[in-house]
């Protein structure tokens, strides 16, 4: 065994190595930010919120348009009818809206590149993080219609160990 040419290079007995999984050291050596958690679950339910907003809104504005001719009518018993009627369908509405369960789709990045236009940033992060060693199957995207997450999986972990990495 050879020695260092510098000893203040010695390990010291109380220094311990920590040992980098293939994924962690392609993203140390990229320098790709890691998001966090919360984040993406706040920007999850804003995304769900967001696509269920578009999904509904013309069938409220409908409801809104109907009591509002029947108001114009000058006909307040019918409106009332009316009114109280559109009032029970939107709470239903928001009930069913509320009890839905909308599922992200995780797919691996060859695929989602094949259906989809990807950003030439996220393209080149995902072809630098192959460079490094990480296996085209550790990368992936998971989406709800428009709102993309672009991840990798760190398999050498036990459980394993998603790092999100960009949105777009």
């Amino acid at each position: 065994m050879g020695t260092l040419a510098n000893p203040s290079q010695r390990l010291k007995p109380e220094t311990a190595c920590v040992c980098l999984t293939t994924v962690q050291r392609a993203l140390w050596q990229l320098g790709l930010p890691i998001l966090k958690a919360e984040t993406i679950t706040d920007y999850k339910q804003r995304a769900k919120l967001g696509m269920l907003w578009r999904a509904i809104r013309w069938q409220l504005l409908a409801m809104a348009a109907l009591v509002a001719l029947v108001c114009l009518g000058r006909q307040w018993g019918r409106a009332a009818v009316v009114g109280a009627s559109a009032a029970v369908l939107a709470i239903l509405f928001a009930w069913l809206v509320n009890a839905s369960v909308i599922q992200w789709l995780t797919i691996g990045y060859s695929a989602y590149r094949s259906q989809h236009i990807v950003p030439p940033h996220v393209a080149a992060a995902a072809e630098a993080l192959v460079c490094c060693g990480v296996s085209p199957t550790q990368i992936g995207v998971e989406y709800l219609k428009n709102d993309p997450i672009l991840f990798v999986e760190d398999s050498e972990q036990r459980p394993v160990k998603r790092y999100d990495l960009i949105v777009w």
